[in-house]
């Protein structure tokens, strides 16, 4: 009797299993279909053999705990020994489950965190929608397996039917996962162009090394870390000593260095935003001028999903290597996200791959770049991610300091960040050193226009924060900017006017003879006699996770305003004297009231005049993996 009675429970909790199981298979189907917009891209359906896997394996615990709930229910007993109602009941709930939770972490990522507050609870109305939805899917699912799914559920929940099921779902998913995966993601473009007219052209290398400030290079006045192959770069060109980038976050400000626009007109602000197509970018015209045109990122914020790839022949976001066994698409999955998460947690060994693609990586595929271009005019964006956090120690050892794993870590660790911090700025010198002996390598360095900048500096606790896009203040806002012109021209030239983001793009097509779309904002930082123009000012502009602000300089003076609720809790008004306050900490707003007052309506009229002629933001569903890839490097929580 006891031998028979345990054989009835392990067939009972294995049905259990079988029917959440399903439910979870249920669900990883309606996260595919929605990660790819219902085939609108396909290749998101090689999420379905991960998510056949996590969520199966996620629906058969939940089954065999809610079958273990309803032993305790007096009410349930009939349910429990019909088993034909038992798995349809679990099978409902499971994949309703699931369900509520994927669409309460996308409502909360998608737009709560960014849009309202990280650290603030979802709001109520926006649960009870999501837990409505879930308990009309549950009915649903119940209707449909009592009625006309009923011969296809009670086959299903055999075992046979199960494994078949199983094994045809998983086979499906192999085929997609080999099918579609993917090293990299990358945009190609056909090159027709004739280049015979532009023998007297320079080639054009425009590089970008994320969060880079400026007062840790050696060209800067810095002693640690070394960065000698950037500082020879400097003394080769023109250095300006009060660059400022546009804004405090990656998507937002690099958009105005590629269309010298601010990031108000162009609004490329926030997570789901892309790039207009109204837009005009550096790329775009020098396609029309002839150049053949390459990008290599690799920060999610300016993957092809934001539309940087304009006006580009072949563009390349090297995406991080994936846990578990996931591809691309399968990382787009809320499981991966919320594994991830959790290994994040428990295991403090970190390595580079998982966040973005290193110095040594980026350096390869330009190296394959300038093989392949080198007898072409080109135009080349080269993105480099090191000084971005996680702050890793090098040698790769698995040791680093993350956002994801500390958001606000305590002021005891803005040394040791900073150390780390010196060791990733010395290591992407290294590879600016490569770049700049495969140029003469290939006898094209001296030939060759280069721009280097950041998109935004970082912070170590210098207003007790960290990390970057929450203030503007001097750490996250001055960047590098350094240009060796074609010929060596006005090489080792030191430059102490004010410049900005959206300056360089003019500047580097003025300097090739290209034309300037009039709607381009920045000023062209040369004359027409090669002599430097002089700028006495620089408006800045930031809205991320809550915290919107607008900083003005002019001279040595700088006025900050910041929205009154800022998560940062910076003070709504400040104003530096940054002649005598270069680390900004004695606020002047009490003592200096009319400059306050000048500054500040100086700043209504730029903002109104920006707000006349903004573009009509263009926003993009933003899927699990970029969801993934911004919270990794800080961008969202």
């Amino acid at each position: 009797m006891i031998q028979a009675h345990k054989h009835s429970l392990l067939k009972t909790y294995s049905l259990a299993f079988m029917a959440g199981s399903l439910g979870g298979l249920l669900a990883a189907v309606i996260e595919v279909l929605l990660i790819s917009r219902f085939g609108g891209t396909r290749a998101n359906f090689s999420a379905l053999l991960f998510g056949i896997v996590a969520y199966g394996l996620l629906g058969g615990a939940i089954g065999k705990g809610m079958y273990f709930l309803l032993s305790f229910l007096p009410f349930h007993q009939e349910k429990r020994r019909d088993h034909k109602l038992l798995s349809g009941l679990l099978l409902a709930a499971s994949c309703a489950g699931i369900l509520f939770l994927v669409f309460v972490f996308r409502a909360f990522r998608d737009y709560h965190a960014e849009k309202v507050s990280p650290t603030q609870p979802l709001g109520l109305l926006t649960i009870v929608v999501v837990l409505v939805g879930a308990v009309l899917v549950f009915f649903l699912i119940q209707w449909l397996c009592r009625r006309p799914l009923s011969a296809l559920h009670a086959f299903m929940v055999r075992p046979v039917g199960y494994f078949i099921v199983l094994f045809t779902a998983l086979g499906l998913g192999l085929i997609l996962q080999q099918f579609y995966t993917q090293e990299t993601e990358s945009v190609h473009v056909p090159f027709t162009t004739s280049q015979a007219q532009m023998a007297d052209k320079p080639n054009v290398l425009f590089i970008m090394i994320d969060a880079l400030r400026a007062d840790r290079l050696g060209c800067y006045g810095s002693t640690n870390p070394a960065t000698p192959n950037i500082d020879a770069l400097a003394r080769d060109g023109v250095l300006f000593r009060q660059s400022y980038s546009q804004t405090n976050n990656t998507k937002p400000s690099t958009a105005s260095l590629l269309t010298s626009r601010y990031p108000t007109e162009h609004q490329a602000l926030h997570k789901t935003n892309v790039l207009s197509d109204n837009l005009t970018t550096i790329a775009e015209v020098f396609e029309k001028g002839g150049y053949y045109c390459g990008g290599i990122v690799t920060n999610v914020n300016l993957a092809p999903v934001y539309n940087f790839q304009q006006g580009f022949h072949e563009y390349t976001y090297l995406p991080p290597k994936f846990l578990f066994g996931a591809n691309e698409a399968a990382s787009r999955l809320v499981v991966y996200g919320v594994l991830r998460m959790i290994k994040m947690r428990l295991n403090k060994s970190i390595w580079v791959q998982h966040f973005y693609r290193s110095g040594e990586t980026v350096t390869g595929y330009f190296e394959d770049f300038l093989q392949r271009s080198k007898d072409k005019k080109f135009f080349l964006f080269l993105h480099y991610m090191d000084p971005h956090d996680p702050y890793f120690e090098h040698p790769y050892n698995g040791k680093g300091y993350a956002r994801v794993m500390q958001e606000h870590p305590p002021s005891r660790l803005s040394e040791p960040f900073t150390r780390n911090y010196a060791q990733e700025v010395e290591y992407t010198d290294q590879w600016i050193g490569r770049v700049v002996a495969n140029l003469k390598s290939a006898g094209l360095y001296e030939s060759t226009l280069i721009v280097l900048t950041s998109d935004h500096g970082e912070e170590f606790y210098d207003h007790e924060g960290w990390w970057h896009g929450t203030t503007l203040q001097e750490e996250q806002l001055r960047v590098p900017l350094m240009i060796k012109l074609a010929g060596l021209n006005n090489a080792g030239v030191v430059n102490d006017s004010l410049v900005c983001g959206i300056d360089v793009t003019p500047t580097i097509l003025n300097q090739v003879d290209l034309p300037i779309p009039p709607q381009m904002r920045g000023t062209v930082l040369f004359d027409s006699l090669g002599n430097l123009v002089l700028k006495s000012e620089v408006h800045c502009e930031a809205d991320f996770e809550g915290n919107v602000a607008q900083a003005l300089r002019l001279g040595s003076w700088k006025y900050i305003q910041t929205n009154p609720d800022n998560p940062r809790h910076r003070p709504v008004d400040q104003l530096f004297n940054l002649a005598d306050d270069p680390k900004e900490q004695r606020n002047l707003v009490e003592s200096q009231p009319e400059i306050v007052r000048d500054m500040k309506a100086q700043l209504e009229v730029r903002r109104a005049e920006l707000l006349s002629t903004r573009e009509k933001g263009a926003e993009k569903a933003v899927d699990q993996a970029t969801q993934d890839r911004l919270r990794a490097l800080g961008y969202t929580q």
